[in-house]
């Protein structure tokens, strides 16, 4: 059954790519799924048979009608294939293998601009008035005043917030992607630490030309600035997968989500960090194949975390429900707040009813890390600077229970959160920690 489609986005970006996603049966193989594509004349191609070259499994949608990813159980068929794509999915030869339908989506990099030095000074030194917006229910009065973090001598805010610096543990031995635009692989800051990484965007390597791959990578698993030895990075010995989906302009698709993540599963990562999305409006239902796939990762012990999105502007009435894939239920949701513990004025909200909430929130606002060179660092704001906080969070986490599922792990994550008088429509289980 065909997934209906949506509207487009309310920030004009395209929505769509008009190819296909299709989702296959659990019980389904490759050669299963060929043979019954050839008797509605489509031809698919294996996405294994395109990981010597990790950026060039696109040539798969040239040199066939359409991609498999089995270890997912996902197709994805090209355009101008609907016919064809209406009859697997309908015929009683092949519906047991070809299960449903839903349009492949544009993804893009979720961050607002970078700030400007004067923008930097008054986030630190004039934070913003506690200012949650239009709440969508009434919270419980906290019982006492949410405290507010500042940049020090030690380490800049966002780790004092999440109690980081608390933790024994530093990820050490847990293998953490992130799916983004890349990293900066010169970066002097990570000279020495284990980073692999690969490229699922055509004719681009995986070095960061935008900076937010890098700049989400520093957050989730750095360590210090080397030049002021002030500390920014969560999880600093964790073993970093960098798979770029998102071109340099920040711009990317589901198919190539799709393609790092079966490279993240492949390297045994146990956490994604996916700090992109695309808009979903009111009343829009998250994505089913994405959510089953999330489940299946979950079942082969990953985690998949990912950033809310930053469609909202608060301080003028304008409230946003979360972006897809983080709208998916199986799909940790981050929200972000400032040094004050209030909601970020863009950060979205979960106001769908069918998926979309928000599971948990974490430093969104004026946050330091690494970043593209020549800048080296920069402070950026975004549920994108969000959600590496809380996948580092994992990754220390996993290394103090390395016997946790990933279940566990989300568990432990939202128990350790601290409740900071919001709605949980809006921060979830409250402010992430990396102890109690």
């Amino acid at each position: 059954m065909d997934a209906p489609n949506t509207p487009q986005p309310i920030d004009g970006k395209d929505k769509f790519t008009g190819k296909r996603l299709v989702l296959l049966s659990s019980e389904s193989s490759f050669n299963q799924a060929s043979e019954e594509a050839k008797n509605s004349s489509l031809r698919l191609a294996n996405s294994l048979d395109y990981q010597s070259d990790t950026n060039n499994y696109k040539k798969a949608f040239q040199d066939a009608d359409g991609i498999v990813f089995e270890r997912f159980g996902v197709a994805v068929i090209n355009e101008n294939h609907e016919d064809q794509i209406k009859n697997l999915t309908a015929s009683a030869s092949s519906r047991q293998t070809f299960l449903y339908t839903e349009p492949e989506r544009y993804l893009y990099a979720l961050t607002p601009a970078e700030m400007t030095l004067w923008q930097r000074i008054c986030a630190i030194f004039f934070p913003p008035k506690r200012n949650p917006g239009a709440p969508i229910q009434t919270p419980e009065p906290p019982l006492q005043k949410p405290p507010s973090y500042r940049d020090d001598a030690t380490a800049y805010w966002g780790l004092h917030a999440t109690k980081v610096l608390e933790s024994s543990f530093t990820g050490k031995g847990i293998n953490l992607a992130i799916l983004d635009t890349g990293f900066n692989t010169e970066h002097p800051d990570f000279q020495g630490r284990s980073i692999t990484t690969a490229s699922f965007v055509e004719s681009e390597p995986p070095n960061d030309l935008n900076g937010h791959g890098t700049h989400c990578a520093g957050i989730a698993a750095g360590d210090t600035n080397r030049e002021n030895n002030i500390r920014y990075g969560v999880a600093k010995d964790a073993n970093l997968y960098i798979g770029k989906v998102l071109s340099n302009e920040g711009t990317g698709s589901d198919s190539g989500i799709l393609a790092g993540l079966e490279w993240a599963i492949q390297n045994n990562c146990k956490i994604v960090s996916m700090s992109l999305g695309g808009s979903v409006q009111k009343g829009e239902s998250y994505s089913r194949i994405y959510n089953d796939l999330a489940n299946k990762l979950m079942a082969q012990g990953m985690i998949i975390i990912a950033a809310a999105g930053n469609d909202s502007r608060r301080n003028s009435g304008i409230i946003r429900p979360v972006s897809h894939p983080a709208n998916c239920p199986a799909i940790m949701a981050v929200g972000a707040l400032d040094q004050e513990m209030a909601i970020a004025d863009f950060s979205c909200a979960g106001i769908n009813t069918d998926g979309g909430e928000i599971n948990v929130a974490a430093p969104g606002v004026a946050v330091y890390s690494a970043y593209r060179a020549p800048q080296l660092h920069q402070m950026l704001s975004g549920t994108s600077m969000a959600t590496p906080f809380v996948s580092g969070i994992a990754a220390l986490l996993w290394e103090e229970f390395p016997e946790e599922s990933p279940e566990g792990i989300w568990s432990k994550i939202q128990q350790y959160a601290l409740e900071v008088g919001l709605p949980s429509s809006d921060v979830g289980s409250g402010l992430a920690r990396a102890v109690s």
